[in-house]
């Protein structure tokens, strides 16, 4: 007989748990009278039943895939600053490593997508569904001519012999000419510590750096510039996997012995002319006096006037001659004309 008050506060899930542990307690009151070994065996076979019929909790929901897009701010690796603009950030988790692409502006007339690609080996963070392990491939030129075949589907790229190095270590390149006008350019690096440093259990990371890239009229010159310029922002912390070993020592002379001294260059600054407001020269017509013509005349006839200025009297040549008139009035009032 089941007591139904039993069923109080106990949830429906549980309930046929309960009916059925309230079956087996006869049972497990007479097994005692078989002995103690008995009665343990029969007290472990209800927890196991009670524990099988449980009720059981559903799984959360979680996406098929292997890759997810990731916030430009979570990129581990940055192109040179003023070239292209980041579209998208592709993450792709493995078991031992951290695999991104950067997706780049494109606008050039060679079909694909510009891209930064950076692999870094390390304690990977466990996901739901992780990308399995990834495998290590060195560096060879069969291995990149097959990249470059992928990438650059029907172009000749071929290899540069330049042996060429950025701030994290030597880099290879290939260039070529894509549709158009377009150049193009792919280039790899591989940054690793070296051999003695990771035979001391330290240093063992690693990072694989890819760069695909098509410019429209771009010379070869301005894309290997890419390479130079552009930076790995994240990583694994720690120095187990630092990927690029032992920092290399400062200079002696620096931050010690005599004082450095830029050689400046004397510079002579030219001095500022002064302007002067020049006037615009007026060319004025010289005003001519008009000469009076002074008809020559008989002084044989003429009256002697003395100077003004008094004293003796001038005589001839510096007296002022008057000329005589047409007509001449006599004393009588008679009127003389020559």
């Amino acid at each position: 007989m089941i007591n139904r008050r039993a069923y109080r506060g106990i949830p429906i899930c549980r309930q046929a748990n309960y009916d059925f542990a309230m079956e087996d307690s006869a049972k497990i009151r007479f097994s005692r009278r078989g002995g103690p070994l008995l009665g343990k065996a029969a007290v472990l076979a209800v927890v196991t039943a009670m524990a099988a019929a449980g009720c059981t909790t559903r799984p959360d929901v979680g996406v098929a895939t292997m890759s997810a897009i990731v916030p430009a701010s979570s990129a581990l690796v940055l192109p040179a600053p003023g070239t292209y603009s980041i579209v998208s950030v592709v993450q792709r988790q493995y078991t031992n490593a951290v695999e991104q692409q950067v997706a780049l502006s494109t606008s050039a007339a060679t079909s694909g997508q510009n891209f930064l690609s950076i692999q870094a080996f390390g304690p990977a963070q466990t996901v739901a569904m992780p990308g399995g392990t990834l495998a290590f491939k060195p560096v060879r030129h069969s291995a990149i001519r097959a990249e470059i075949r992928t990438y650059f589907p029907g172009r000749s790229l071929p290899i540069s012999s330049n042996f060429v190095r950025n701030g994290y270590g030597p880099f290879g390149y290939a260039y070529g000419r894509g549709a158009g006008d377009d150049g193009c350019l792919y280039g790899w690096q591989q940054i690793r510590s070296d051999v003695a440093d990771r035979d001391k259990m330290r240093d063992l990371g690693m990072i694989q750096i890819r760069l695909r890239v098509c410019q429209a009229g771009a010379s070869e010159k301005d894309l290997v510039e890419m390479m130079y310029g552009y930076t790995i922002v994240g990583g694994f912390s720690g120095a187990t996997w630092n990927p690029y070993g032992t920092p290399a020592s400062v200079d002696s002379q620096v931050g010690g012995g005599e004082p450095l001294r830029v050689p400046f260059e004397e510079r002579k600054v030219p001095v500022a002319a002064r302007t002067q407001q020049r006037v615009p020269a007026t060319h004025r017509a010289e005003e001519s006096t008009p000469v009076r013509k002074v008809e020559a005349t008989d002084t044989s006839n003429g009256v002697i006037v003395p100077s003004p200025t008094g004293g003796t009297a001038a005589s001839e040549s510096e007296a002022v001659v008057v000329p005589s008139p047409v007509c001449v009035t006599g004393a009588a009032g008679s009127a003389t004309c020559k």
